[in-house]
């Protein structure tokens, strides 16, 4: 009998009938196909979890048919290739992120604009990419449905199971990491704006954002993300006027109290860029090479 909220071996806590998932860093959506198999919607983010998660699954007496990934991150990809190899279980990703599951060379070449350091390469590269097949409503099991959520990364989507709970990946997350991070990481800034004000008006049973606590109403949750990019645009274009890239960089981690080291760096530098990319767009800030170098002018 389903127990609302109730809380299974391993962690793994049911929010509705057949679905599922496991509260960890990057949460884990698991579906019960009811044939002894399973869906599970992400992978994990390091052992643990993985290994947490296949300790529930095994105590359920389960098999992993599939693997439906939101998006690329590593974070949401480190367990396909345990899932693959232990279950013989098929991968999907959204088109372009299949690329990135494939080759985890790929993304830390987009934050470090090549090779990352070697530490961080031993990061990323812990687990092989896997083989991972497009991401499409013709795959999915019965019932499933999925929904584009442009923004944060190249073609993420959220994942809805029969049940009606929505896995939403990284579109929205608590206010507690603009607090520490202040400029989280999006690919789209604009583009992420518009998904969470979309989302604050997305009919469901339950939405399970992958960092933060699965919630019955959302919209307070989407809204305050929305607000939140669209004050750290109005802060940034602040610091733009007559400025280069790296003044206005430094004028920001001043801004926002940030506490540098070089990953840090790396992904913030990718962020501020991002932020400057959505003034363009808006209109709100123009750029122009003077003496060789880039300089923004407020508008």
């Amino acid at each position: 009998m389903f127990r609302k909220g109730a809380v299974h071996m391993f962690n793994l806590i049911q929010c509705a009938e057949n679905t599922y998932y496991l509260k960890c860093y990057s949460n884990i959506g698991v579906y019960d196909l009811g044939d002894g198999t399973c869906v599970l919607i992400d992978a994990g983010d390091h052992k643990k979890s993985v290994s947490d998660l296949n300790k529930a699954i095994v105590a359920h007496g389960w098999r992993v048919r599939m693997i439906l990934n939101t998006h690329c991150h590593i974070d949401h990809i480190n367990g396909n290739r345990f899932f693959r190899d232990t279950y013989g279980c098929k991968i999907y990703a959204p088109h372009i992120e299949t690329f990135f599951v494939e080759e985890n060379l790929l993304e830390p070449n987009y934050y470090y604009l090549g090779v990352p350091t070697n530490r961080k390469r031993n990061f990323f590269f812990r687990e092989l990419g896997t083989k991972a097949e497009e991401l499409t409503e013709d795959v999915l099991p019965a019932g499933f449905a999925l929904l584009p959520l442009p923004g944060h990364c190249y073609n993420m989507v959220g994942v809805k199971t029969p049940d009606d709970v929505w896995f939403l990946g990284d579109a929205v997350v608590d206010p507690a990491t603009y607090e520490s991070y202040h400029l989280p990481l999006f690919y789209d800034i604009n583009k992420s704006i518009a998904t969470a004000r979309m989302l604050a008006e997305l009919p469901g049973r339950l939405f399970i954002p992958s960092h933060t606590e699965a919630k019955e109403d959302v919209g307070a949750l989407c809204r305050y993300n929305a607000d939140a990019m669209e004050d750290n645009k109005r802060q940034i274009l602040s610091l733009c006027d007559g400025r280069i890239f790296e003044d206005i960089f430094a004028a920001a981690c001043s801004l926002f109290g940030i506490d540098l080291d070089m990953d840090k760096y790396a992904k913030l530098v990718y962020t501020v860029r991002i932020y400057l990319q959505a003034l363009l767009e808006d209109g709100t800030l123009t750029a122009a090479l003077e003496g060789g170098r880039l300089v923004y002018h407020v508008i």
